[in-house]
């Protein structure tokens, strides 16, 4: 078996929401290619609203705030199981061929990107803190972080270059395997355009231009985008949220998780 078949196929043994994708019809409003990426996308979509809504009808029956968080856990593993799977399956159809995921400039340590506001789904958000709570200089970071960056505005967090509460002084993420669907889809092929887009952030040859692999994004939004359509229907607040200050609010209120899953607004909408 190729490397990219066990990749697919170690992912889709742990891809409990695996949707089966339907063949498109060509249509004459856009090219073959177009037409079966957007019926892929709204498949994701729709999957991740199905499997999410059951997932949090489980959570909210629990009659324990672990079995809550456990089963919100395995929301949040399904949707980016899903969301990685089709990523990889996504590289293997790439116009430009397999090989470019080996254009994929992201690694361990780097974290360039990790400087800027996190847009999270508050299940996200609940999920990074419940590990983070464990360890005292993640805690420490949330507090300290919170007074300067929580909820500014994506260009002025950029220029300020303040680091993710979650990272660590290696420069990796310390929730590494709990990170948000947002994080898991920025994924650049030039490091040192990452480089300087955040060196010269604030000053007048600030350059933005940061090539990157577009189709993680999509898929992720399209996931996102389910699993927000179900919270909703379960009457739960649904909008995205910033990540650090979502973290300070549930460091400050061990209730805030219970009580968005009871169905109250919890927190602070962004942007």
């Amino acid at each position: 078996m190729g490397q990219a078949k066990q990749r697919r196929a170690a992912m889709a043994a742990g891809r409990p929401w695996a949707p089966h994708m339907p063949v498109a019809v060509p249509s004459a409003t856009g090219t073959n290619r177009e037409v079966r990426e957007l019926e892929r996308l709204n498949t994701l979509c729709k999957v991740a609203e199905e499997k999410a809504r059951e997932a949090l009808q489980l959570a909210r029956a629990a009659t324990d705030a672990a079995t809550q968080l456990d089963r919100l856990h395995a929301l949040h593993v399904g949707a980016t199981g899903l969301m990685e799977a089709e990523v990889e399956e996504a590289y293997d159809r790439a116009p430009e061929g397999p090989g470019l995921r080996d254009k994929v400039a992201c690694r361990k340590g780097c974290s360039f990107c990790c400087h800027m506001a996190v847009e999270v789904m508050p299940i996200e958000a609940i999920l990074v803190w419940r590990r983070a709570s464990q360890r005292a200089d993640l805690v420490a970071n949330v507090h300290a972080n919170a007074h300067t960056s929580a909820n500014v505005e994506a260009g002025e967090r950029w220029k300020m270059r303040q680091p993710c509460p979650m990272l660590g002084a290696d420069g990796a993420c310390q929730v590494y395997e709990d990170r948000p669907g947002a994080c898991r889809a920025f994924v650049s092929v030039d490091a040192k355009a990452c480089e300087r887009a955040l060196m010269s952030a604030g000053t007048a040859e600030h350059d933005t231009k940061v090539p990157i692999i577009t189709f993680p994004r999509k898929i992720d939004s399209a996931i996102n985008v389910g699993v927000r359509r179900a919270m909703a229907a379960e009457n739960l607040q649904s909008c995205n949220v910033e990540l650090t200050a979502a973290l300070h609010l549930l460091a400050n209120d061990p209730t805030a998780a219970a009580r968005w899953l009871a169905g109250e607004t919890v927190f602070t909408p962004y942007p």
